[in-house]
């Protein structure tokens, strides 16, 4: 179902979307996976963590809908 899509997970630097990535990945061949979180630190620990060509990090609030607009530009779920 996801294999060769584009996906956004908002909070994906939190403990419930970390935890989804790592499932997402080890289950799945998506073309892309979008972080999207607030927090540039957790971005930049997770970014040491998982070296993937298929993760991308987009800073932003879930409030601020233009930047979620942004982020959700090429994205299949």
């Amino acid at each position: 179902m996801f294999d060769g899509k584009s996906i956004l997970i908002t909070g994906g630097t939190g403990s419930f979307g970390k935890k989804y990535v790592k499932n997402l990945l080890a289950r799945h061949k998506p073309a892309r996976v979008v972080i999207y979180s607030r927090d540039e630190l957790k971005q930049f620990d997770m970014q040491q963590q998982y070296n993937s060509s298929e993760l991308r990090y987009f800073i932003g609030d879930v409030r601020d809908r233009e930047r979620l607009s942004q982020a959700m530009h090429g994205i299949d779920f």
